[in-house]
């Protein structure tokens, strides 16, 4: 019988987006009878609002992290996120709740922690759809995430399932699936399509270097660039994103000091493909591009987070050696330097991909 299944998301992050993206395409496959929609449950309600939480994240994490932190500092006790929710909730609810009469959902999955609010709406109360919370932080998913504990929610590793039981989530609601991330990432590309990509975008060293900081590019990029630029015999791509600054920025040291090896891209869809090619990846944080990154075999630095929610990944890579921690330019380039000259046997971390698995699982849920 075909379902109608509503997967809810922000662009507070770029990561909840591509997850919904992946789940919506998975599932129109997997079943096309059914009606599956996005949802940005801001673009309903007052404009402001998706503004302010939309753009002042995105502003505060690449702009002014200070104003992000005061405001997690803020955020770090149940009653704090209740009542935020609370707010928000009474100028949204409305809107959702139309929206939601009309669609009329059998199933709502959230790729955003919004499940507390939206079991408060007359439509969710009456109705009953089954719901089920992904969690896309991986290793270490704030308190927000898990403020209603009879929802459903999955996981992406132990350690986030041990954060959800300390937050009083109980065992039988929680579901692990690892490694959400694009089931293309379960193979790499074949050696004749990675040589055809080399040739088009022109990488004529032997040696190629990816730097790529999501929708805003990394704050260290034009210095970066800078110190990678003194090694001899590699390729810098860099990855601007939406940064157009950042892009003219660097087009412009890229014309006026003929520079053949810097390859310039700014908002793209060819992540996968530029991860392929390349043997080392400088970013940051992320948990899919971290699992991205690994599952290609690809040597990892990474030179900044957001805290608290990236903070695990941080860790992870440390304590598992899967990459390097490195924040400075100039020893970013120095170590991609020794990694270049004295490639060492890489460390891999053995996650299996499982949101075909998750897709599945929402149709029969």
């Amino acid at each position: 019988m075909p379902q109608r299944i509503l997967l809810v998301y922000t662009k507070a992050g770029g990561g909840h987006l591509a997850l919904a993206q992946n789940l919506h395409r998975l599932l129109t496959e997997l079943e096309p009878e059914s009606e599956i929609r996005l949802f940005n449950f801001f673009d309903v309600g007052p404009r402001w609002i998706g503004q302010a939480i939309q753009d002042g994240y995105n502003f505060s994490v690449n702009k002014q992290r200070w104003l992000f932190t005061v405001f997690q500092a803020f955020y770090q006790t149940r009653p704090a996120i209740q009542s935020f929710a609370r707010v928000l909730g009474m100028r949204l609810a409305p809107a959702i709740n139309e929206y939601l009469e009309s669609f009329r959902p059998d199933k709502i999955i959230y790729c955003y922690p919004v499940n507390h609010g939206f079991r408060r709406l007359p439509y969710v109360r009456k109705h009953k759809p089954k719901t089920l919370t992904v969690v896309s932080d991986i290793f270490s998913p704030h308190l927000y995430w898990f403020i209603d504990t009879k929802d459903q929610y999955v996981v992406a590793s132990p350690e986030a399932y041990s954060l959800a039981r300390r937050y009083r989530v109980p065992a039988e609601n929680l579901h692990y699936f690892q490694t959400l991330i694009d089931p293309k990432y379960n193979q790499t590309l074949e050696p004749a399509e990675v040589a055809r990509l080399r040739q088009e975008w022109g990488l004529t060293h032997p040696y190629t270097v990816l730097v790529t900081g999501g929708g805003a590019g990394l704050k260290i990029s034009f210095g970066l660039v800078r110190e990678l630029l003194k090694t001899e015999g590699i390729n810098v791509v860099v990855v601007c994103g939406y940064n157009q600054k950042l892009y003219r920025q660097l087009e412009a040291f890229k014309e006026k000091n003929r520079i053949s090896n810097l390859v310039l891209f700014g908002f793209t869809k060819q992540m996968y493909e530029l991860i392929n090619v390349a043997n080392v990846v400088v970013t940051k944080a992320g948990p899919a591009t971290i699992a991205e990154v690994l599952s290609q075999g690809k040597d990892l630095i990474v030179c900044d987070y957001v805290w608290p929610q990236e903070y695990g990944n941080v860790e992870l890579i440390r304590h598992e050696k899967l990459g390097y921690y490195i924040r400075h330019p100039r020893k970013i380039a120095q170590k991609i330097r020794e990694l270049k000259e004295h490639p060492g046997e890489r460390k891999t971390l053995n996650l299996q991909n499982d949101i075909v698995r998750l897709a599945k699982y929402i149709l029969e849920l």
